[in-house]
């Protein structure tokens, strides 16, 4: 009696590790449902590496102007507007975020949305 609810791995969070544990696991032929409370993608995409790395990026460019003379041009001073580079680390994010997108993987992992409370079945001891 096969249940659409029973799974081989359930992935709490929708992040790195839990989109790559879903998709690694679906692909080995497991049922598997991931849960997750806001959007694919966690902390990494959302707040973490992506951003900070963008940030990084965007400073490197900068110093790379000032200490232009150090490669025999002339350095010069950006101007740096604070929305400009948070515009941009935005677009850095959009960019990536196709790769976390819920459609790419609905075919083979069942999504389970906000959810607040896990519960577990009882289960008695042998």
């Amino acid at each position: 009696m096969a249940r659409d609810d029973i799974f081989d791995i359930v992935a709490i969070g929708g992040g790195t590790a839990g989109l790559v544990t879903a998709a690694g696991s679906a692909g080995l032929g497991a049922r598997v449902a991931l849960i997750e409370r806001d959007r694919l993608g966690g902390d990494c995409l959302w707040t973490g590496c992506v951003p900070s790395k963008a940030l990084i990026s965007s400073a490197r460019v900068a110093h790379h102007f000032r200490d232009a003379a150090a490669h025999g041009l002339r350095a010069v001073q950006p101007e740096i507007e604070g929305a400009d580079v948070l515009a941009s680390v935005r677009d850095v994010r959009a960019e990536i975020e196709p790769h976390d997108d819920p459609e790419r993987f609905a075919p083979w992992v069942s999504m389970w949305w906000k959810a607040r409370r896990a519960s577990y079945p009882r289960t008695r001891s042998r």
